[in-house]
């Protein structure tokens, strides 16, 4: 599943192919500088047919004449010529190229595509390995291997984080300005069209790295879902955080008939619950990766969700609650304890509480507001914690990294937050290196920091659910799938199938008054929008006309239309919402689970997950919405059945991987949730066959 990138980050022979002094020398004289000045860490050739020696080396005409075997070539020639000079590579033992030039079918260029074709020709059939085209290159900071056409990179650091960008052109700026915030880096790679090695490849690669303990991507499109799924899921089993920038959350465009589940869906909303899945770290802008990263980097995740924050500033604290409440994050309750520690030591007329506001006396008290800080931590109700500061800009600036540092020593995650952004300065992060904290700029970036370092601790915790095989033969009878729902705690009204208007009063009085009755018709998928339901029939005379004026009103919309009878239920009511699973091309099966009933996509009040879901996982999408208060008693409505709306929501995961070969969606819309202890009841369960060719 995984190509091998070794002897992209690690090589010992190095061949940079179109080495020149034409304009300077340019992006080949560029490389060559960065690798001299490293004191050539891999064995480094020239070649060029047109030059016999450059920058005082030997010029080699072509890969033959070189006299060892290549691992990697730095391949600088035109698109042109590079099938050419690769071919030419692999037929002498070239392993991998690095291929800078753009070209090779972007944009539907159809030369381009051909180009691109005999790339692929030589990794499929010759063994190469192709980090690009169209990219800007790698660095391996360990190796000291710079091979990015500037000498930018010279001056970064070496450390825990591996990157991984599609986008060339933000790649180099991200890495230094991650580098001033105080980021230290293991392996980077600007992966271009991906045409061979992609990112399901580079992070197997950074994952196997025993440096790297942190992979930053910036992602574009994932061309391998599968692979890149399962190097995830190797990330998350061997405590290696992903975090990850989305490049277009615009919806898919496509049409999806027939289900709610289908038309709800957008790319973004899939790879959101891809992402949750397996642990990855979504994060909302390039600031916000290097903030979340610089988090993360301190390896330190909290082992519970409850978050305690200090700082000496009334305004900070409001927005440090704004913020927390959007992002969901949930703050610690301070033991009696440690209230009664912290009220002689902060400011005279402020309350002992989470967070804390200590009072602007206390901002010059480094030593004070440190032991603030550690009674705060302490507490057993606190699983992380966030206090206020400032780098220092000068060396002068008096400053003591014991204040942070002694916190650090109770041994829970920590970060220190700053109300804006500065500057940092070397001194500043001396001073941050010293105290063993990250210094986070800007409170929503450093809540959303938080979150994610909360909502990856929960996951790691959790693990990944095994993806449980179909079930052989799944009966799609009616009994028989009915009698599944039942065993999968999907529990369905009293109903009845009629053929006609008068035999759907007969069940109806069977069953009992009131009634709701439906019409069962291929051209009835959504039954509202062609008066295809009544509710609250309370005889039988009002049954056989509802029956008759619906087929009556199918039959003049679409005089085509096939009526296959009515279905009657008994009449629940409570909390409609939908539950629905369907298959997604790129990521496998993901639910809906949410506000249903008809104001399902007018609200559009939903969570998704990719399955499986289990009772955990259903709960917390249920915490996801934004009407979840309706679950509580609400404006005098009691509770519902959470309990049991939660074991329906896994149970049909559960079901719908076990039809999943023969189902292509599986929908209840809307499920009843009745009153607490009473159950849930699928009154519309609509499974929809897969369509094989």
């Amino acid at each position: 599943m995984f190509r091998n990138a070794e002897t992209l980050f690690r090589p010992k022979t190095v061949a940079i192919v179109g080495a020149s002094d034409t304009g300077g020398g340019g992006w080949p004289r560029a490389i060559y500088d960065n690798l001299e000045q490293a004191g050539f860490p891999s064995r480094v050739y020239l070649i060029n047919p047109r030059r016999e020696e450059l920058w005082g080396q030997k010029v080699y005409p072509n890969f033959a004449a070189v006299p060892e075997k290549i691992d990697l070539a730095l391949s600088l020639v035109p698109a042109e010529a590079a099938p050419d000079v690769l071919a030419e590579g692999v037929a002498n033992g070239l392993k991998t190229a690095l291929v800078f030039a753009a070209r090779f079918g972007e944009g539907g260029d159809a030369d381009g595509e051909v180009r691109a074709r005999r790339l692929r020709d030589l990794c499929d059939n010759g063994g190469l390995r192709i980090c690009g085209p169209n990219c800007m290159g790698v660095v391996s900071l360990r190796e000291n291997l710079l091979f990015y056409p500037a000498s930018r990179v010279r001056g970064l650091p070496h450390g825990p984080v591996g990157v991984v960008f599609q986008s060339g052109g933000t790649f180099q700026y991200w890495l230094s300005q991650g580098a001033v915030r105080g980021l230290g880096f293991s392996y980077a790679v600007s992966s271009g069209n991906e045409l061979n090695l992609d990112i399901a490849d580079y992070i197997n690669f950074m994952v196997e790295d025993p440096d790297t303990r942190l992979i930053a991507c910036m992602i574009e499109g994932i061309r391998r879902p599968e692979a890149f799924m399962a190097a995830a899921e190797k990330a998350l089993a061997a405590n290696k955080p992903v975090l990850a920038l989305k490049v277009g959350t615009s919806e898919r465009g496509r049409t999806a008939t027939e289900s709610h589940t289908g038309a709800l869906a957008s790319d973004n909303d899939v790879f959101d619950a891809m992402c949750i899945k397996y642990g990855i770290v979504r994060c909302a802008t390039l600031d916000d990766m290097i903030e979340t990263a610089l988090a993360f980097q301190a390896g330190r995740i909290p082992k519970g969700p409850r978050v305690a924050m200090a700082g000496y500033s009334g305004g900070a604290k409001g927005l440090f609650l704004d913020y927390a409440a959007a992002e969901g994050l949930e703050l610690a309750t301070l033991s009696d304890d440690t209230k009664e520690k912290l009220a002689p030591l902060i400011d005279r007329g402020l309350a002992p509480d989470n967070p804390l506001d200590t009072g602007a006396g206390l901002a010059s008290q480094a030593g004070k507001f440190s032991e603030i800080c550690r009674i705060m931590t302490a507490d057993p109700g606190v699983d992380m914690f966030s206090m206020q500061g400032q780098l220092p800009v000068k060396s002068d600036d008096q400053a003591d990294p014991e204040a942070f540092a002694s916190v650090v020593r109770i041994g829970k995650p920590i970060i220190s937050h700053g109300r804006m952004s500065q500057n940092i300065t070397p001194d500043g992060r001396a001073f941050q290196a010293a105290t063993g904290v990250p210094f986070l700029q800007g409170l929503p970036e450093s809540v959303r920091a938080l979150k994610a370092l909360v909502d990856y601790g929960k996951r790691e915790r959790r693990g990944i659910g095994p993806m449980p095989a179909p079930a052989p033969n799944p009966g799609l009878a009616e009994d028989d799938f009915n009698a599944a729902l039942i065993r999968h705690n999907i529990t369905p009204p009293k109903s009845a199938f009629a053929a006609t208007a008068e035999d759907a009063a007969l069940k109806a009085a069977g069953i009992g008054f009131p009634v709701a009755l439906k019409i069962i018709s291929p051209q009835a998928s959504h039954k509202t929008e062609i008066g295809g339901v009544a509710l609250d029939l309370l005889d039988e005379i009002a049954v056989r006309a509802e029956a008759d004026s619906m087929r009556d009103r199918l039959s003049h919309m679409d005089p085509g239309a096939e009526v296959s009878g009515f279905l009657i239920q008994e009449m629940v009511s409570g909390l409609e919402v939908i539950v629905g699973v369907r298959e997604d091309p790129q990521f496998g099966p993901f639910m809906v689970l949410g506000l249903g009933g008809i104001y399902v996509e007018a609200l559009k009040d939903v969570a998704f997950r990719l399955l499986p879901v289990s009772g955990e996982d259903a709960g917390d999408m249920l915490d996801e919405l934004r009407a979840k208060a309706l679950l509580g008693e609400f404006r005098g409505a009691p509770a519902r059945d959470r309990k049991a709306l939660i074991r329906a929501a896994a149970g049909l995961s559960a079901l719908y991987l076990d039809y999943r070969n023969v189902l292509s969606d599986l929908e209840i819309n809307p499920l009843i949730v009745l009153d607490d202890g009473d159950g849930v009841r699928a009154v519309d369960v609509r499974p929809v066959k897969r369509v094989t060719e």
